[in-house]
């Protein structure tokens, strides 16, 4: 396979989470991205990825960038805040929540995933809902 040098700049957390990940599965951030960007582009074809479960990578990366934020957030305007900042927004889907990119507003897995149900929010919070950064 021919190879390119590309470099991309990402948020320190996000990197280090991506580069701690690598180093648990003896592997390199460069197989990581490489694979989320194979999972994305197939999706965004429109052909189904092998199996409809998130990539157990992807949600255990998000899990170390995101957790203390969700776990710590005092309301829905402090979580939508914490989540901003790591370039993320919730969005109601389905009655549960799913987290998306900033930038694109990409799904990348429900909040359930990440071990934080709608619900479990709903407990905490009250009755809500995340704010959309579109909508704002």
């Amino acid at each position: 396979m021919n190879r390119r040098t590309v470099s991309i700049q990402l948020p320190a957390e996000l990197a280090l989470a991506v580069h701690d990940l690598a180093t648990e599965q003896e592997g390199t951030v460069a197989k990581i991205v490489e694979d989320v960007l194979i999972a994305h582009l197939a999706r965004h074809r429109g052909e189904k990825k092998k199996s409809e479960i998130v990539d157990q990578r992807l949600i255990f990366a998000l899990q170390k960038l995101l957790f203390r934020d969700m776990a710590e957030a005092k309301d829905w305007d402090d979580l939508d805040a914490r989540l901003r900042s790591h370039g993320y927004f919730l969005r109601i889907a389905w009655g549960g929540l799913s987290l998306h990119t900033e930038t694109s507003g990409h799904k990348l897995c429900n909040t359930a995933d990440l071990g934080f149900s709608y619900v479990t929010f709903l407990r905490r919070f009250g009755p809500g809902k995340p704010k959309d950064p579109r909508e704002i």
